[in-house]
């Protein structure tokens, strides 16, 4: 079996992980090469691809697809030649969502999805047929090892931004009359962070009166670009909007913000500048626990991050949703809080700030449940059977 990994640059940020992968598929006897199209010509790699002659070639959210013309029509590389492209999914396909409108009618396109709400986003974007799910994963070989002392309190993960900042920038380009359906979908998805856009922005729409029914449907579907794009402003916002509000809970406690900021700090507060993603790990591993809050981008899972902060034994502080145990035990692997409960995470932030030891007890914990849970290995063996059954099908086919 031949497997082409595509991937545009050498920093692949969170998605560093995805090359545990292809350690584990040449350990099972692969053959694997890996194409970088941001450092060589598009031709070339294209020629290149061609003479390895993959099976399967893999990339990271639709970013390597590769078209050329066909009949006057323009084809995916994968279809034209014979081979079945795997997109991973790391992030909410409606931020990918140009390629993926153009891969509507590809017949060789395999999308997997690491949230299961996504293939509700690809169904949406067009993709009707079977998708595939895997947990998200964090290998222990790209981290770098926790800190054996702690000198921070509390991290706070970013981006963090004043969602007026956000609205702001909005609203410089959209229809007036869309301003007040724009903010009631963003404060539906804040007072209910385990809603799903889709759903919420569908029935929001409902409860408009006729005429705005009316106009909205006549614009989205004229403009469907400017909609999606509509759609994530919407999410950025509801985050931007949670986060925002966690934030003020916490005025007056020591903490760090890592990652983006925009906005005015609040007392005890400190933005730490970071200008990769390892300075952010280092400072998360010099930390007793690091708050996070999913982001509406996330809809059911639990992403890469907290697997990352876990590994550092950071203890992670996560607002809880009805999956959380499926993955992390609350009070023993995490620190869960009810988002909107001002009192619950700001008692629970005290509380293990006073009792240090059982936040490192619980980062501990949470570190082993991710080594034995959540590796790369276990997702590599199921990608790779998953390939000998598509081999096997066209095999049956053929015969």
């Amino acid at each position: 079996m031949r497997i082409a990994f595509l991937k545009q640059g050498k920093d692949l940020g969170i998605n560093r992980h995805v090359l545990a992968l292809l350690r584990h598929f040449r350990e099972r006897g692969v053959e694997v090469q890996e194409f970088d199209l941001a450092e060589e010509d598009i031709n070339d790699a294209a020629q290149r691809l061609l003479e390895f002659s993959p099976l399967f070639t893999l990339d990271l959210n639709g970013s390597c697809v590769v078209f050329g013309e066909r009949d006057g029509q323009k084809t995916p590389i994968f279809d034209a030649f014979g081979f079945v492209h795997v997109s991973l999914f790391t992030d909410e396909p409606l931020f990918h969502f140009p390629v993926l409108l153009d891969l509507r009618g590809a017949n060789n396109f395999l999308p997997v999805v690491t949230d299961l709400k996504y293939a509700d986003s690809l169904k949406f974007l067009g993709h009707e047929r079977g998708t595939f799910y895997i947990t998200p994963f964090a290998d222990p070989e790209q981290m770098p090892k926790p800190h054996k002392e702690k000198d921070i309190e509390v991290v706070f993960l970013g981006p963090a931004v004043d969602p007026n900042i956000i609205a702001q920038q909005v609203l410089q380009n959209l229809k007036e009359s869309f301003v007040p359906y724009f903010f009631e979908v963003g404060e539906f998805l804040f007072r209910n962070p385990e809603a799903h856009l889709l759903y919420v922005s569908e029935y929001v729409l409902s409860m408009f009166n006729q005429s705005f029914q009316e106009e909205f449907i006549k614009w989205r579907q004229e403009n469907p670009q400017d909609y999606i794009r509509f759609l994530n402003d919407i999410s950025f916002y509801a985050t931007a909007r949670k986060r925002w509000y966690i934030l003020s809970f916490l005025e007056g406690i020591n903490l760090k913000i890592v990652g983006a900021f925009e906005g005015q700090l609040l007392e005890g507060h400190e933005h730490v500048s970071i200008q990769s993603w390892d300075e952010a790990l280092d400072v998360i591993g010099r930390s007793f626990m690091t708050v996070m809050s999913f982001p509406h981008a996330v809809p059911t899972g639990i992403g890469f991050v907290p697997l990352e902060v876990a590994l550092m034994e950071s203890a992670p502080v996560i607002d809880y949703r009805a999956t959380l145990p499926g993955f992390f035990t609350a009070g023993q692997e995490v620190i869960s809080y009810l988002p909107l409960d001002r009192a619950d995470i700001e008692e629970k932030v005290v509380y293990y700030l006073e009792n240090r030891q059982e936040a490192l007890e619980i980062a501990k914990r949470a570190r082993e449940r991710v080594l034995q849970n959540y590796g790369p290995s276990d997702r590599a063996e199921f990608l790779l059977s998953m390939f000998q059954d598509i081999l096997s099908q066209a095999q049956s086919s053929q015969s």
